[in-house]
């Protein structure tokens, strides 16, 4: 299975002596001595100047700008983080992902900032959590005219992410909707 985001972020924090002869604090102190602010700014320094790899450099200026901090979190507190103050979809988004995974068990979730990533070979669906709803929108490449579907907003996804139905109630999740999934699924073959 690939890396998160959050484990490259936690390997490079604690390599990053061994990889380039300083520690993360060093290496704030060494950017805060310039006049760059920048993220892109710092990265390209980092590696013109100090020959850093363009994954080190920007996962290095990412946490500068970031105040110092890593900037992503365990994508446990990512997908907790979601549920801040919609506590009561929760049961709904577990009766969702349950079907997903019994239909299509090779999904991988990854939960991120603002939504959470289904994948298989590529992001194929994408899941978001609002004040009301959930956002199931996926893949369909402009398939469902007449449907519950509308254009994907609001979400944060990749484009390719087409269509979305809003789910506020279990009984929405039918074996039509599934069949709907499965399509986007194999639109990755």
């Amino acid at each position: 299975m690939a890396k998160t985001s959050y484990q490259i972020e936690q390997e490079f924090i604690n390599d990053i002596n061994s990889i380039t002869g300083n520690d993360l604090k060093s290496w704030l102190k060494i950017i805060g001595e310039t006049s760059l602010s920048k993220r892109n700014e710092i990265l390209n320094w980092l590696k013109s100047e100090h020959n850093f790899r363009h994954q080190d450099a920007s996962l290095l200026a990412g946490i500068y700008v970031n105040d110092g901090k890593p900037v992503y979190a365990d994508s446990g507190d990512l997908l907790e983080n979601q549920f801040n103050k919609k506590e009561h979809l929760r049961p709904l988004y577990d009766t969702l992902m349950e079907a997903i995974l019994k239909r299509l068990p090779n999904t991988r979730i990854e939960a991120k900032k603002t939504y959470v990533s289904l994948n298989a070979k590529r992001e194929y669906a994408a899941i978001g959590i609002k004040s009301k709803e959930i956002r199931l929108a996926m893949d369909l490449d402009g398939e469902p005219n007449g449907s519950d579907f509308v254009k994907q907003t609001g979400i944060g996804c990749m484009p390719r992410i087409s269509h979305m139905i809003k789910l506020n109630q279990a009984s929405q999740i039918t074996d039509n909707l599934l069949d709907k999934m499965e399509k986007a699924y194999k639109r990755m073959e």
